[in-house]
């Protein structure tokens, strides 16, 4: 058996997987609520790797594994990123999401955020979230369609087109039969997966490194920049960059399919429990591929492409037979996290693009499924082969747009719709502006601005929340009943 014959049956393995979950899945999913949130019963480990796996899903795990063979030391700033940003998500914003959500009876991020600006303005500011979400997500998954299909073109022969095709294909099967409760257990596949052959990488790594003693030796002769925490930055220019990099974590707050996951989670509980353990699995995740990517920097420094890191430690370092699983299983991970971000867009689709008051359809939930199905394969083969470069201008915009106004919303205050809309669009505008202009360090100027203006807007456009103990209760609203 050659390479090319082990990756072909690795992927059909994984795809009879998906197959097999769509049907367990979709026994299970009768109705709209179903097929959306899981009818709020996802339970403790599901709702962990789910939240995992949509905060840190297998392309930016690879990526991060880049960044660390090309930053050196200065790349452990993404782990404390990644750390604060999953407990700021997971301990203030989640319990507090789910609140509001059971209460206003909300099922998707773009409801809750639109629910106060009044019948006028509530369809300009859900559909404005619906289109930024749209772009920024055809941007996202073709970036990662195209890094995994390439990865099978290159290395194995396969065709971009027909992996495309295929790959979206089963993707849609399983989230159309299986609603969210297929997309969390492809969450959880993809967590076990990259955490499985990242610590198996590593410790093949290890090995050929001769320990940790030879490690810091090698480290260090790689230079001053690669052993100094900012990068060889000093003052001020340090401090943006660590700023830049932080604020990775910050885009975490306002992405919509790790919303939903709060939303589904059966009770607190439940949700409590999920954060510790998903707070744990992160953390442990963004570790390995991290010191991945420091080892691949010891061991092969001349690597051209740094986001090929751990697929270079498994072809150079293990057997070809089961480089080819471990890199065939890696890919399987990376497509595995389509479904949520396809799930996202068909229920913000055909949730918020109907009327304010439209009953949930499930139906009209999975009519959308089909069409952004369709957007995300013609955007994927229509796309220049430079869009990995703008992959997480993608994750950054959504951040910005949304995690600010979600933040004031949690904290009880509610936003007037002209800001609400000021805040949304500033949000991705200057996402959009500083990502076209040359980087500055560690991306502050597209993380860190817009985000603040973003913030400042959403803060300086709202209003305290009613107090219902005041004389006129006629004017109380559900808002008012609702524990923040």
């Amino acid at each position: 058996m050659n390479r090319s014959a082990t990756v072909l049956l690795t992927l059909m393995a994984f795809a009879a997987l998906l197959l097999v979950v769509a049907a367990w899945a979709g026994r299970r999913t009768h109705n709209a609520a179903d097929f959306a949130l899981a009818n709020r019963r996802l339970g403790v480990w599901l709702t962990a790797a789910s939240c995992t796996a949509n905060t840190v899903n297998g392309w930016l795990l690879m990526t991060l594994a880049g960044a660390a063979f090309a930053w050196g030391w200065s790349a452990v700033w993404i782990c404390g990123a990644f750390v604060l940003g999953s407990a700021l998500n997971l301990f203030f914003i989640a319990p507090r999401l789910r609140s509001i959500s059971v209460g206003q009876g909300t099922a998707t991020l773009f409801q809750l955020l639109s629910a106060d600006a009044g019948d006028r303005l509530q369809p300009v500011v859900a559909r404005s979230a619906i289109l930024i979400f749209l772009l920024c997500v055809l941007l996202q998954t073709s970036a990662m369609l195209r890094f995994a299909g390439g990865l099978l073109v290159e290395e194995f022969g396969f065709n971009l087109i027909s992996i495309t095709l295929t790959s979206m294909f089963l993707i849609t099967v399983g989230a159309f039969a299986g609603g969210l409760r297929a997309a969390a257990v492809g969450d959880a596949v993809q967590v076990i997966v990259v955490g499985l052959f990242a610590a198996l990488l590593l410790a093949g790594a290890s090995v050929a490194i001769e320990g940790w003693d030879q490690f810091k030796i090698a480290f260090t002769a790689l230079g001053p920049l690669a052993t100094d925490w900012f990068g060889g930055r000093q003052g001020v220019v340090s401090l943006a960059f660590a700023a830049g990099v932080f604020c990775i974590g910050l885009g975490m707050t306002g992405q919509p399919q790790l919303a939903t996951r709060f939303m589904a989670a059966r009770d607190e509980k439940t949700l409590f429990r999920a954060g510790c353990l998903s707070l744990v699995l992160t953390t442990l995740l963004v570790g390995l591929v991290l010191c991945c990517g420091w080892a691949a920097g010891i061991l092969y420094s001349d690597l051209d492409r740094p986001e090929l890191a751990m697929f270079t430690i498994a072809d150079r370092l293990l057997p070809p037979l089961l480089a080819a699983f471990i890199v065939a299983s890696l890919i399987a991970a990376i497509f595995a996290n389509l479904g949520s971000q396809l799930l996202a867009l068909a229920t913000t689709l055909g949730i918020d693009m109907r009327r304010v008051n439209a009953p949930l359809s499930i139906g009209w939930s999975r009519a959308a499924m089909v069409l952004s199905a369709v957007l995300i394969a013609l955007s994927t083969l229509w796309a220049p082969t430079t869009i990995f470069e703008h992959a997480m201008f993608g994750y950054a915009a959504i951040g910005s747009s949304f995690g600010p106004l979600l933040l004031v919303r949690v904290c009880g205050k509610r936003v007037r719709p002209g800001a609400m809309l000021a805040a949304i669009w500033s949000g991705f505008m200057l996402s959009l502006i500083f990502h076209l202009l040359p980087d500055a360090p560690g991306d502050f100027l597209e993380r860190v601005m817009p985000f603040v203006a973003s913030l400042g807007i959403a803060l300086t456009g709202g209003e305290r929340r009613r107090n219902p103990d005041r004389a006129d209760r006629s004017q109380e609203t559900v808002h008012d009943r609702v524990p923040i």
